[in-house]
Order: structure tokens, then C-alpha cells, then sequence
């Protein structure tokens, strides 16, 4: 499990075979020993992680080497999909914030309403209290003395006089307290509304930009569709982009064998219960042909642009990137050799090492890698072998 592990798992050993060791210290040893584990099991796990995606990222840039001095278009196309991506996330970012603002201000506004009904009552009961002070005069107090006869009566009539005077000097204090809360309604509505209208502005921007960088994208997407007129070197494209794919799957294959995925529920007990990862019909089935010689690995699910894709399974992220032919990809490990692929995406919203569970959204539906149309491609494997995906996903309602 790591160094450090094995060496504070040898002292809990030799803790135990040492007689002359203690009781309560073999009992420190072993609550210490419990309490570095799952940080040096972490630790361990993050250390394996990085040599992944270090040689992942090595083997990206041979693969880009490889073709990117005889077809620039697709070292165009990464490009600007990579652009757009990073667009379309500051997008989703932006819009949350713009919700969150008008959430943030509704409440303001329940809040400036409650406070200002609660002002209105008070300003009534201030009215009140002042003009029965006035009508008493300042002389109240002498007025009281100059009644009584009953020494007795004179005390419980101070006494309640008292009270009067506390009563409005509380409704006094509260009336101002409440004015002042008031005020910092206001100027919290005020700076919210300066927010969310310098929110919105931003966000009309990057979507204007948006705009112009799809164009670019679909201008450089026809010609490179012209550059390829043969069926001849349609294929040998799509058999580059599928070797290119099958190298990242063996590098990964080689790794995860080291790498623990903890679960109740394996994958493999959820033959045919699975999530499906987006709602969508299927284009492109397993085994259909997709040229001469050259098959369906997964599946294609026309789907709408910005859709949800979500996990179909417990497991950890091990690739979140773009991938030639495929686009932003994302490839998470269910444990026990299984795989589950996901390409195509406009925008990817995890990231390699983070944890995911069933029905966890990791990415939006797009149309990167070349497609014309939006569509999320759809793959499950096991030891590095595409299967089908009809026999692990639940059926349809």
C-alpha cells in the first residue's frame, strides 16, 4: 500500500512479538498506526494518480506529434474546441452566479418588506407614545406626586409610571433598530442589483464570444471535410483516431491495476441495472458498421447540445481531456477491470482523481472531436475490451 504504511505496520508487528514493550504503549501504537492509515492509503493513492496522468499527458503530446505536421486541421480544431470549452464552463459559472444573485435577491426583497410592514407598525405605536407624552407635558412625574394622597398608592404609581417610561423607550429603540436594519437592506439590494447587472453583462459577452468561436469552429470543420474526399482517407482518419484511443486505454490498463476502487456493490453485480449516462436514442448501436472494416465499439446517443451526462457507476475519474476524434473525453474506473467512456462533450465538469457515484453529472453534451451534430459516444469496457453496453444498462421505461 506504500512505504510509509508497511513501515508503521512492521512496528505495530514488532510491538506485539516485543514483551517488554507495554500494554498502553502497544495500545498508542496501534490507535496511531489506525489513525495514519487512511491518509497514508490517500497519500499513496494520489502518488499513483500523478505517475497516470503524467504518463498520460506524455503519451498525449507523442500522439499529437504524430500527425499534427501532415493534418493542422485537427490541431485547429483542438484548438478552438478547447477555447469554446473553456468558454462554456466560465458560462455555466457565470449563469449559476447570475441565479444565485436573483435567489439572494428575492429573499432581500422578502426581507425589505417584512421590515418595512414592521416599520410601518412601530412608526404607528412611536406616533402614539409621543403624542400621549406631550399631552401629559413634561411635568408627568410632578403632576403624579402632586395626586396622591395614599403613600402606599404613590409607590406602585411610580412604579407603573416606570414601567411606562421603559416601555417607550423600547419601542423608541426598536423603531430605530428596525430602520437601521432596514438601511442595510437597501444597500445590500442596492450593491446585489450592481452584481448581477455587471454578472449579466459579462455573461452576454462570453456568449457573444461563444458565438463567434462556434462559427470559426464549423468554418474550419468544412474545410476540413473538403481536404478529406475519398472514402479512402475518411477511413484511414477514423482508424488513426481509433488507434489513438485504444494507446490511451492501454496506458491506462496498466496503472489501474494498482489503483482501489472500494464499493458494496461491484460492477459487475449491476449487469443490467445500470444508469443510463444521458437521455437519448440510439444512433449508433455496438457492432454496427460504421465503414468497411471498421465497426461501433460503443454506443453513439443523439442527444440535445448541453444535455446532462452523468455516471452511470460508482468509480474514480482517470481521464478527463480531449482525445483526437473523440474530443473532451472522460474515462472514469468502476474497479474490478471496468471501464466506462464518455466523448464528445461540449464542456467536462470533473477532473482526473475526483470520486463520482451513480448519476453524478461529469460533463454536458456536445459535438467536439469533428461531429457535426450533437451526440455523446458511449463506451464500456473490461480489461481493455469494448463491450456491449444493451447487456449492463437498465431497459428503458
Amino acid at each position: 500500500m506504500g512505504t510509509h504504511y508497511c513501515r508503521a505496520q512492521w512496528t505495530w508487528t514488532f510491538a506485539l512479538r516485543n514483551k517488554s514493550v507495554s500494554k498502553a504503549r502497544v495500545a498508542l501504537l496501534l490507535a496511531i498506526t489506525l489513525a495514519l492509515t487512511p491518509r497514508l492509503f490517500a497519500e499513496d493513492e494520489q502518488a499513483k494518480l500523478a505517475t497516470l496522468s503524467s504518463e498520460i499527458s506524455q503519451l498525449q503530446k507523442k500522439l499529437r506529434v504524430t500527425r499534427t505536421e501532415h493534418d493542422e486541421s485537427a490541431a485547429d480544431l483542438r484548438v478552438i474546441e478547447l477555447q469554446s470549452a473553456a468558454s462554456r464552463r466560465q458560462v455555466l459559472d457565470l449563469d449559476q452566479a447570475v441565479r444565485l444573485l436573483g435567489k439572494e435577491l428575492g429573499k432581500l426583497y422578502a426581507q425589505q418588506q417584512q421590515l418595512d410592514k414592521q416599520r410601518q407598525r412601530q412608526a404607528s405605536q412611536v406616533a402614539q407614545e409621543l403624542a400621549a407624552a406631550y399631552r401629559l407635558g413634561r411635568e408627568e412625574p410632578l403632576k403624579v406626586l402632586l395626586n396622591q394622597e395614599n403613600p402606599a398608592e404613590l409607590g406602585r404609581t411610580l412604579k407603573y409610571y416606570e414601567h411606562i417610561v421603559k416601555a417607550r423607550s423600547k419601542i423608541l429603540e426598536d423603531y430605530q433598530d428596525t430602520i437601521r436594519k432596514l438601511d442595510s437592506v437597501e444597500q445590500s439590494l442596492l450593491d446585489k442589483k450592481n452584481d448581477l447587472a455587471n454578472r449579466r453583462t459579462e455573461l452576454h459577452a462570453l456568449q457573444r464570444g461563444l458565438n463567434i468561436e462556434v462559427q470559426q469552429r464549423n468554418a474550419l470543420l468544412k474545410n476540413s471535410r473538403q481536404q478529406i474526399s475519398s472514402e479512402k482517407s475518411h477511413l484511414a482518419k477514423l482508424n488513426l483516431e481509433r488507434q489513438q484511443l485504444e494507446r490511451i486505454i492501454q496506458a491506462l490498463q496498466k496503472h489501474l491495476q494498482n489503483l482501489t476502487i472500494p464499493d458494496n456493490q461491484t460492477f459487475s453485480q449491476r449487469r443490467g441495472k445500470l444508469l443510463w449516462p444521458v437521455k437519448a436514442r440510439v444512433a449508433r448501436s455496438f457492432g454496427s458498421a460504421r465503414g468497411s472494416h471498421l465497426q461501433w465499439h460503443g454506443w453513439l446517443l443523439r442527444a440535445t447540445s448541453a444535455s446532462p451526462v452523468k455516471a452511470i457507476h460508482h468509480g474514480r475519474v482517470v481521464f478527463s481531456n480531449y482525445l483526437r476524434g473523440q474530443g473532451l473525453l472522460i474515462i472514469i474506473d468502476h474497479g474490478d477491470n471496468y471501464l466506462s467512456l464518455y466523448a464528445h462533450n461540449q464542456v467536462l465538469l470533473k477532473e482526473t482523481g475526483d470520486w463520482v457515484y451513480p448519476g453524478d453529472l461529469i460533463a454536458r453534451v456536445g459535438n467536439t472531436g469533428g461531429l457535426e451534430r450533437s451526440a455523446l459516444y458511449f463506451e464500456i469496457r473490461r480489461k481493455g475490451k469494448a463491450i456491449d453496453p444493451k447487456r449492463w444498462l437498465k431497459p428503458r421505461a
